[in-house]
């Protein structure tokens, strides 16, 4: 479907990488997804089909974080895994969208490695750690090590999704949980633990492509406030949700705010 095709890339340092390739455009998009429980290998038929909106004008590149333990990591180390893995698919400049987690590594990525960014999205992400971010790290890294990435996933959906979503996932999380597989526990708790080294916010003024930033109002793990900062900063397009929260990126209105801004000049 779109050409989807499950990848494997080994990067420079010898770490390897997971990445999804599909769409045949000419030009190439690079997302960048969020703390995640699951790893990538496998998902890029349903990538694809999820982002089907971008599959005819774009080749898109998804990136999962390098494979194993990643003990120590930053977002700033995760970024230089990105560029990396960029240039060694000879990905010279690309459309680039980040959410979440994802955000805080495009930062990097746009702010010190700016010759790979042609366009870029933030969406519901942060450029400095706050109270609401910290206490959800916290809540998920306790759980994971103690074993339970069931809680990981229960906790993380509550804080995703309004309560209004919450109504109708409530019904089915359980079979979420039991039929997801998740990724070591370990993994998980050093890709959660490298939220708290974010610290991007003066180093924005890099970043010197068109950017759009999205947010949501009922967002509880990075508060619209972080994407108005962004902004500000920024000096740049910026757009809050009124009635979504942290998982707005799931939405088709999402998607085509991000298309729309991709395609403006093509």
């Amino acid at each position: 479907m779109f050409g989807a095709e499950n990848k494997t890339l080994r990067l420079p340092s010898g770490a390897e990488m997971y990445y999804a390739r599909f769409g045949r455009g000419k030009k190439l998009l690079v997302m960048v997804p969020g703390l995640n429980t699951v790893d990538m290998n496998g998902t890029a038929a349903n990538l694809a089909y999820f982002y089907r909106r971008f599959a005819k004008d774009f080749t898109v590149y998804v990136f999962d974080r390098r494979k194993g333990r990643d003990p120590g990591c930053t977002i700033r180390s995760m970024a230089e895994d990105l560029a990396a893995a960029m240039t060694a698919l000879k990905i010279e400049s690309a459309y680039v969208m980040g959410v979440s987690q994802g955000g805080m590594i495009a930062q990097y990525l746009a702010a010190e490695h700016p010759e790979l960014v042609k366009k870029l999205v933030l969406g519901v992400t942060a450029a400095r750690t706050n109270a609401a971010m910290t206490a959800a790290v916290d809540e998920w890294i306790a759980l994971a090590e103690s074993g339970d990435m069931q809680g990981v996933i229960t906790k993380n959906y509550e804080k995703m999704f309004t309560e209004k979503q919450m109504k109708k996932y409530r019904l089915i999380l359980p079979l979420i949980v039991r039929f997801t597989k998740v990724m070591s526990t370990e993994r998980f708790a050093d890709h959660a633990r490298a939220i708290y080294s974010l610290d991007s916010y003066d180093i924005l003024d890099r970043i010197k492509c068109p950017v759009t930033v999205i947010g949501a109002e009922r967002d509880r793990i990075t508060p619209a406030d972080s994407s108005r900062e962004i902004a500000r900063r920024l000096g740049c397009r910026v757009h809050i949700f009124r009635n979504e929260g942290h998982a707005v990126y799931l939405d088709s209105r999402f998607n085509k705010m991000v298309y729309d801004f991709f395609t403006e000049d093509l």
